[in-house]
């Protein structure tokens, strides 16, 4: 691996629902649920929770179709093109789709 950032596997909208989560429910969603819940590494969570800046529209699109193209080859197993991850809050409320 190199140096560096690693690259995006959540798009924009993923990376500003957790924070969300985080900042609204902090003790409903702490790092390791929201890891889980997105499907990324914990380190990959405190990066999302500690970045602050705001990309360009142009950079933003590209983020998205980065993080989406690598989520439809990375699929698992026995999963179709049209299923979705869901993220659910405690109560079994349907926060987010991925």
């Amino acid at each position: 691996g190199g140096r560096g950032a690693p690259d995006r596997a959540l798009t924009w909208q993923a990376m500003e629902q957790m924070r969300f989560l985080r900042r609204e429910l902090p003790e409903e969603w702490p790092l390791e649920r929201l890891a889980e819940g997105f499907g990324v590494s914990t380190d990959v969570v405190r990066r999302v929770l500690r970045s602050r800046g705001c990309p360009s529209p142009r950079r933003r699109l590209r983020q998205d179709q980065r993080a989406l193209s690598a989520a439809a080859t990375a699929s698992p197993p026995g999963r179709g093109a049209g299923d979705r991850r869901e993220v659910r809050a405690p109560d079994g409320t349907l926060l987010y789709r991925l």
